[in-house]
Protein backbone atom coordinates (compact mmCIF):
# COMPACT_ATOMS: atom_id res chain seq x y z
CA UNK A 1 0.00 0.00 0.00
CA UNK A 2 1.46 3.56 -0.93
CA UNK A 3 1.24 6.18 1.85
CA UNK A 4 0.45 9.58 1.15
CA UNK A 5 3.72 11.80 0.45
CA UNK A 6 4.21 13.83 3.38
CA UNK A 7 3.47 17.46 3.00
CA UNK A 8 6.00 18.60 5.92
CA UNK A 9 9.08 17.39 4.01
CA UNK A 10 10.76 20.02 2.37
CA UNK A 11 12.00 17.85 -0.53
CA UNK A 12 9.24 18.06 -1.76
CA UNK A 13 7.62 21.04 -1.71
CA UNK A 14 10.92 22.65 -3.34
CA UNK A 15 9.15 22.21 -7.21
CA UNK A 16 6.30 23.88 -6.20
CA UNK A 17 8.13 27.18 -5.49
CA UNK A 18 8.59 30.44 -7.37
CA UNK A 19 11.54 31.78 -7.37
CA UNK A 20 11.03 35.32 -5.59
CA UNK A 21 10.59 38.23 -8.05
CA UNK A 22 12.83 41.00 -7.13
CA UNK A 23 11.11 44.23 -7.65
CA UNK A 24 14.00 46.29 -8.70
CA UNK A 25 11.49 49.12 -11.18
CA UNK A 26 9.91 50.73 -8.48
CA UNK A 27 13.27 51.12 -7.00
CA UNK A 28 14.60 52.80 -9.64
CA UNK A 29 11.37 55.27 -10.74
CA UNK A 30 11.59 56.76 -6.62
CA UNK A 31 14.32 59.30 -7.09
CA UNK A 32 13.32 60.04 -10.77
CA UNK A 33 10.03 60.98 -9.64
CA UNK A 34 10.85 62.70 -6.44
CA UNK A 35 13.29 65.02 -8.66
CA UNK A 36 10.76 66.96 -10.15
CA UNK A 37 11.04 68.98 -7.42
CA UNK A 38 14.40 70.27 -8.18
CA UNK A 39 13.29 72.37 -11.23
CA UNK A 40 10.64 73.41 -8.60
CA UNK A 41 12.84 74.52 -6.53
CA UNK A 42 14.74 76.61 -8.06
CA UNK A 43 11.59 78.47 -10.14
CA UNK A 44 10.95 79.34 -6.32
CA UNK A 45 13.56 80.66 -5.34
CA UNK A 46 14.04 82.79 -8.74
CA UNK A 47 10.76 84.18 -7.90
CA UNK A 48 12.12 85.05 -4.20
CA UNK A 49 14.89 86.74 -5.65
CA UNK A 50 12.80 88.64 -7.57
CA UNK A 51 10.48 89.56 -3.91
CA UNK A 52 13.55 90.60 -2.92
CA UNK A 53 14.52 93.09 -5.50
CA UNK A 54 11.38 94.84 -4.88
CA UNK A 55 12.16 95.03 -1.07
CA UNK A 56 14.96 96.63 -1.88
CA UNK A 57 14.10 98.71 -4.32
CA UNK A 58 11.67 100.27 -1.65
CA UNK A 59 14.34 100.83 0.57
CA UNK A 60 16.32 102.26 -1.98
CA UNK A 61 19.26 100.07 -1.93
CA UNK A 62 19.39 99.77 -6.05
CA UNK A 63 22.71 98.20 -6.60
CA UNK A 64 21.27 94.98 -4.84
CA UNK A 65 17.93 95.26 -6.28
CA UNK A 66 19.97 95.25 -9.56
CA UNK A 67 22.03 92.57 -8.40
CA UNK A 68 18.77 90.24 -7.24
CA UNK A 69 17.52 90.36 -10.84
CA UNK A 70 20.34 88.96 -11.78
CA UNK A 71 20.31 85.99 -9.25
CA UNK A 72 16.94 85.62 -10.26
CA UNK A 73 17.87 85.00 -14.09
CA UNK A 74 21.10 82.08 -12.91
CA UNK A 75 17.94 80.24 -11.05
CA UNK A 76 15.21 80.61 -13.88
CA UNK A 77 18.49 79.36 -16.13
CA UNK A 78 19.29 76.41 -13.57
CA UNK A 79 15.51 75.17 -13.27
CA UNK A 80 15.29 75.05 -17.22
CA UNK A 81 18.43 72.78 -17.43
CA UNK A 82 17.66 70.43 -14.61
CA UNK A 83 14.36 69.55 -15.81
CA UNK A 84 15.97 69.39 -19.00
CA UNK A 85 18.68 66.69 -17.87
CA UNK A 86 15.82 64.71 -15.50
CA UNK A 87 12.81 64.74 -17.94
CA UNK A 88 10.97 65.71 -15.06
CA UNK A 89 9.07 68.91 -16.50
CA UNK A 90 6.06 69.36 -15.97
CA UNK A 91 2.77 71.63 -16.71
CA UNK A 92 2.99 72.75 -13.55
CA UNK A 93 6.54 74.03 -13.61
CA UNK A 94 6.00 75.44 -16.42
CA UNK A 95 3.09 77.55 -15.21
CA UNK A 96 5.03 78.21 -12.02
CA UNK A 97 7.84 79.49 -13.77
CA UNK A 98 6.10 81.74 -16.02
CA UNK A 99 4.13 83.53 -12.68
CA UNK A 100 7.87 83.45 -11.37
CA UNK A 101 9.49 85.22 -14.19
CA UNK A 102 6.65 87.44 -14.35
CA UNK A 103 7.37 88.84 -11.25
CA UNK A 104 10.78 88.81 -11.22
CA UNK A 105 11.62 90.11 -14.51
CA UNK A 106 8.58 91.97 -15.37
CA UNK A 107 7.22 93.73 -12.18
CA UNK A 108 10.71 94.23 -10.15
CA UNK A 109 12.74 95.59 -12.95
CA UNK A 110 9.71 97.93 -13.66
CA UNK A 111 9.39 98.86 -10.19
CA UNK A 112 13.03 99.39 -9.89
CA UNK A 113 13.50 102.11 -13.20
CA UNK A 114 10.49 103.61 -11.98
CA UNK A 115 11.89 104.59 -8.64
CA UNK A 116 15.49 105.19 -9.53
CA UNK A 117 14.52 107.39 -12.97
CA UNK A 118 10.99 108.32 -13.50
CA UNK A 119 9.39 108.79 -9.87
CA UNK A 120 9.97 112.63 -10.99
CA UNK A 121 7.97 111.73 -14.32
CA UNK A 122 5.17 110.04 -12.53
CA UNK A 123 2.64 109.84 -15.79
CA UNK A 124 5.47 109.09 -18.04
CA UNK A 125 7.24 106.29 -16.02
CA UNK A 126 3.58 104.74 -14.88
CA UNK A 127 2.77 104.67 -18.18
CA UNK A 128 6.37 103.18 -19.63
CA UNK A 129 6.96 100.47 -17.04
CA UNK A 130 3.03 99.46 -16.93
CA UNK A 131 4.00 99.31 -20.83
CA UNK A 132 6.90 97.21 -19.75
CA UNK A 133 4.96 94.78 -17.19
CA UNK A 134 2.07 93.99 -19.74
CA UNK A 135 4.53 93.20 -22.83
CA UNK A 136 6.03 91.15 -20.47
CA UNK A 137 2.48 89.27 -19.65
CA UNK A 138 1.94 88.97 -23.17
CA UNK A 139 5.07 87.72 -24.07
CA UNK A 140 5.12 84.63 -21.85
CA UNK A 141 0.93 84.07 -22.57
CA UNK A 142 2.36 83.52 -26.15
CA UNK A 143 4.92 81.45 -25.24
CA UNK A 144 2.94 79.03 -23.35
CA UNK A 145 0.51 78.71 -25.84
CA UNK A 146 3.17 78.06 -28.54
CA UNK A 147 3.26 74.98 -29.85
CA UNK A 148 7.21 73.76 -30.52
CA UNK A 149 8.83 74.22 -33.14
CA UNK A 150 12.16 72.86 -34.67
CA UNK A 151 14.01 76.37 -34.83
CA UNK A 152 15.93 77.35 -32.51
CA UNK A 153 14.64 80.75 -32.12
CA UNK A 154 12.52 82.96 -29.76
CA UNK A 155 9.83 85.06 -31.49
CA UNK A 156 10.49 88.14 -29.13
CA UNK A 157 12.65 89.27 -26.97
CA UNK A 158 12.42 86.66 -23.80
CA UNK A 159 11.47 88.53 -20.58
CA UNK A 160 14.60 87.29 -18.77
CA UNK A 161 16.84 89.43 -21.57
CA UNK A 162 14.26 92.38 -21.01
CA UNK A 163 14.54 92.32 -17.47
CA UNK A 164 18.02 91.63 -17.65
CA UNK A 165 18.45 95.23 -19.87
CA UNK A 166 16.57 97.26 -17.30
CA UNK A 167 18.63 95.98 -14.05
CA UNK A 168 22.21 95.91 -15.87
CA UNK A 169 21.56 99.30 -17.13
CA UNK A 170 21.66 100.15 -13.04
CA UNK A 171 23.71 97.73 -12.18
CA UNK A 172 26.52 99.64 -15.02
CA UNK A 173 25.31 103.16 -14.46
CA UNK A 174 26.33 102.90 -10.17
CA UNK A 175 29.69 100.99 -10.10
CA UNK A 176 31.44 102.02 -13.30
CA UNK A 177 29.91 105.67 -14.17
CA UNK A 178 29.19 107.23 -10.52
CA UNK A 179 29.74 110.87 -11.98
CA UNK A 180 27.61 109.86 -15.24
CA UNK A 181 23.54 109.74 -15.09
CA UNK A 182 22.13 108.75 -18.20
CA UNK A 183 19.38 111.43 -19.01
CA UNK A 184 16.04 110.45 -17.74
CA UNK A 185 14.46 111.50 -21.34
CA UNK A 186 16.07 108.39 -23.04
CA UNK A 187 14.78 105.70 -19.86
CA UNK A 188 10.93 106.24 -20.99
CA UNK A 189 12.39 105.49 -25.19
CA UNK A 190 14.83 102.26 -23.50
CA UNK A 191 11.80 100.89 -21.70
CA UNK A 192 9.08 101.18 -24.14
CA UNK A 193 11.28 99.65 -26.81
CA UNK A 194 12.42 96.78 -24.70
CA UNK A 195 8.71 96.45 -24.04
CA UNK A 196 7.91 96.46 -27.97
CA UNK A 197 10.92 93.83 -28.39
CA UNK A 198 9.36 91.60 -26.67
CA UNK A 199 6.19 91.47 -28.13
CA UNK A 200 7.47 91.74 -31.73
CA UNK A 201 7.78 89.08 -33.97
CA UNK A 202 12.01 89.85 -34.15
CA UNK A 203 13.65 86.35 -33.54
CA UNK A 204 16.26 86.04 -31.09
CA UNK A 205 18.85 82.55 -31.17
CA UNK A 206 17.74 80.12 -28.28
CA UNK A 207 20.98 78.22 -27.22
CA UNK A 208 18.93 76.09 -24.70
CA UNK A 209 16.61 74.70 -27.63
CA UNK A 210 19.49 73.43 -29.47
CA UNK A 211 20.81 69.90 -28.69
CA UNK A 212 23.64 70.28 -30.40
CA UNK A 213 27.20 71.50 -28.65
CA UNK A 214 29.66 72.74 -31.13
CA UNK A 215 33.25 73.52 -30.29
CA UNK A 216 32.26 77.34 -31.26
CA UNK A 217 29.85 77.38 -28.73
CA UNK A 218 31.84 76.13 -26.06
CA UNK A 219 34.81 78.81 -26.85
CA UNK A 220 31.97 81.27 -26.45
CA UNK A 221 30.48 80.18 -23.73
CA UNK A 222 34.23 79.68 -22.08
CA UNK A 223 34.91 83.24 -22.99
CA UNK A 224 31.26 84.70 -21.23
CA UNK A 225 32.38 82.63 -17.77
CA UNK A 226 35.90 83.76 -17.95
CA UNK A 227 34.98 87.87 -18.42
CA UNK A 228 31.60 87.16 -15.84
CA UNK A 229 34.79 86.08 -13.27
CA UNK A 230 36.91 89.43 -14.33
CA UNK A 231 34.32 91.72 -14.79
CA UNK A 232 30.57 90.94 -14.23
CA UNK A 233 29.12 94.54 -14.46
CA UNK A 234 30.52 95.05 -17.91
CA UNK A 235 30.05 91.92 -18.91
CA UNK A 236 26.39 91.46 -18.44
CA UNK A 237 25.61 95.16 -19.65
CA UNK A 238 27.26 94.15 -22.70
CA UNK A 239 25.72 90.69 -23.22
CA UNK A 240 21.45 91.83 -22.38
CA UNK A 241 22.25 94.94 -24.65
CA UNK A 242 24.38 92.99 -27.27
CA UNK A 243 21.87 89.65 -27.22
CA UNK A 244 18.46 92.48 -27.67
CA UNK A 245 20.64 94.41 -30.50
CA UNK A 246 21.62 91.21 -32.30
CA UNK A 247 18.12 89.61 -32.68
CA UNK A 248 17.02 93.28 -33.75
CA UNK A 249 19.66 93.89 -36.53
CA UNK A 250 19.64 90.22 -38.04
CA UNK A 251 15.65 91.16 -38.19
CA UNK A 252 16.27 94.36 -40.33
CA UNK A 253 18.96 92.43 -42.41
CA UNK A 254 16.58 89.66 -43.57
CA UNK A 255 14.00 91.87 -44.10
CA UNK A 256 16.51 94.17 -46.21
CA UNK A 257 18.04 90.90 -48.40
CA UNK A 258 14.19 89.75 -48.86
CA UNK A 259 13.16 93.42 -50.08
CA UNK A 260 16.24 93.54 -52.43
CA UNK A 261 15.83 89.71 -54.01
CA UNK A 262 12.01 91.13 -54.76
CA UNK A 263 13.31 94.17 -56.59
CA UNK A 264 15.75 91.88 -58.52
CA UNK A 265 13.89 88.78 -59.29
CA UNK A 266 13.12 89.09 -63.10
CA UNK A 267 9.55 90.28 -64.14
CA UNK A 268 8.07 87.25 -66.11
CA UNK A 269 7.69 87.84 -70.44
CA UNK A 270 4.27 88.57 -71.51
CA UNK A 271 3.95 87.48 -74.84
CA UNK A 272 2.98 90.44 -76.74
CA UNK A 273 -1.03 90.27 -78.57
CA UNK A 274 -0.85 89.30 -82.35
CA UNK A 275 -2.53 91.86 -84.09
CA UNK A 276 -5.43 90.00 -86.32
Amino acid sequence: METAPNKSNPLQETPQIAAPVTQTLPAARFPLKHLSILPNIFTSLNLFCGYLSIIFTSKEEFLAAGWMIVLAVVCDILDGRIARFTSVSSKFGAELDSLADLVSFGVAPAFLVFTRYLSDYRLVGLISTGMFVLCGALRLARFNITPPSGKDVFTGLPIPAGGGILCTLTIFEMQFFNFFRIPDPLIPIIVIGTALLMVSKVEYPALKKSKKTTTQRRLVVLFFMVALVVTPPLTLFFYSWGYATYGLFMYLVRKLSSLIRRNKSPEPDIPASKDS
